[in-house]
């Protein structure tokens, strides 16, 4: 059986791409037999990536006439606030390589325009409909645009594959999908098995950007919803004599520059470095040299961010709200949202060490079990055999 493996998040987006490769470098250490994968991406920076890794990968082309529905399609939507589904030709190129089955590994406009291929999907999580009040998901139709999505691609799929059972149940709650047919594949960060042992992790990143320690770290795009002015306004009140930095890397989404003000309202701009985008080894060396990762992001319920410092023994501060303490369990300090002293609170905790955080520290590591490769491949694979099984009475 030939699956088309979909990989359509630009390398730049961060944890999407990273949890969606994450899968890719999987699958591929771990063939199942009478599978083969055909690895199909959407833009250049990614077919240029996976070609660098040595995968075979098809770049799909846009043809006139789909050029020219999405710009109809795109013009409905900004003058008159209307959806219509996007259409595309891939049934065709589908066809020309054998395809029997498609897997979407990020939510994809593209299953709304096949007509004649199966396919399982995957969703990150419906913080749309959980925060209404965030511009993101509400600015430019952007609400409707994803309601319009995963009504128009959960109910068929043959499979969709979510993050965790809170993930689960409000799918089936608020679009109808059939329990049997969601699956939970909790989401796992890539394995760092060959980078641990490389020179390349131990790069200075303090150093290189004349950071002092201690400093908090924080990667997150900037959006509204990654909340770091909760970090800011902790920073502000922190006792004078702590000389406490905190790094903030990412892409900016249009929110950087009031991050950015907000510091110099609040006087702690001189101890903030916003460093953008950073390569993944530069990553490893800020988990593995910060006093603790803070994320005091209100969208979960799985985030990337707490699995990769578990695994570099980086303590955690992470947001206290359903789902995401579910994600950590007794890993992670929690933080009250409403309440910047919580997260001083912690700080005061972790500088002082002891067993509390060796405690944590151990507790994550144990935590990052539940979110391995194997489990979701366990999943994964009895999907496709599932399916292979079912497709000889055809």
């Amino acid at each position: 059986m030939r699956v088309a493996v979909f990989l359509e998040q630009d390398i730049n987006v961060g944890g999407g791409f990273q949890q969606a490769y994450s899968v890719v470098d999987y699958i591929v250490r771990h063939p199942i037999s009478g599978i083969e994968y055909v690895f199909f991406v959407s833009n250049k920076k990614n077919h240029e990536f996976l070609n660098n890794l040595g995968l075979e990968n098809i770049l799909i082309k846009q043809k006139f006439r789909c050029l020219l529905h999405r710009a109809v399609r795109k013009l409905l939507k900004i003058s008159l606030g209307v959806l219509i589904p996007f259409q595309g030709y891939i049934d065709d190129i589908l066809a020309s390589r054998k395809i029997d089955l498609v897997y979407f590994l990020t939510p994809s406009h593209y299953a709304m325009c096949l007509r004649k291929h199966n396919y399982i999907v995957t969703i990150w999580d419906l913080c749309h409909r959980d925060w209404v009040e965030f511009p993101e998901v509400r600015n430019d139709l952007e609400f409707e645009s994803r309601e319009f999505l995963y009504r128009n691609i959960l109910a068929k799929a043959v499979a969709v594959f979510v993050d965790a059972e809170l993930s689960k149940g409000n799918m089936a709650r608020r679009y109808g999908v059939d329990l049997e047919r969601i699956y939970v594949t909790s989401f796992f960060p890539f394995e760092f098995s060959d980078s641990k042992s490389s020179d390349a992790s131990d790069v200075s990143v303090c150093e290189k950007y004349s950071i002092k320690k201690p400093f908090i770290f924080y990667p997150a795009q900037f959006w509204h919803h990654k909340n770091h002015c909760y970090i800011l306004e902790a920073m502000a009140l922190l006792r004078e004599n702590q000389p406490l930095e905190v790094v903030f890397v990412g892409n900016d989404y249009g929110y950087r520059e009031f991050v950015e003000k907000r510091s110099k309202e609040l006087g702690v701009d001189k101890r903030c470095h916003f460093l953008g985008f950073v390569p993944r080894v530069e990553l490893e060396s800020f988990y593995k040299n910060a006093l603790a990762l803070v994320m005091p992001t209100y969208f979960g319920p799985t985030n990337i961010p707490p699995l990769e410092a578990f695994y570099w023994g980086c303590p955690v501060c992470y947001s206290d709200l359903p789902g995401l303490r579910e994600q950590v369990g007794e890993a992670a300090f929690l933080m009250d949202l409403k309440d910047p002293n919580s997260l001083i609170e912690y700080i005061d905790i972790i500088l002082q060490g002891g067993e509390i955080v060796l405690s944590k520290l151990n507790e994550g590591r144990e935590k990052l079990k539940e979110f391995s490769g194997e489990r979701y491949f366990e999943t994964f694979s009895k999907v496709l055999i599932n399916y292979k099984d079912l497709m000889k009475c055809e």
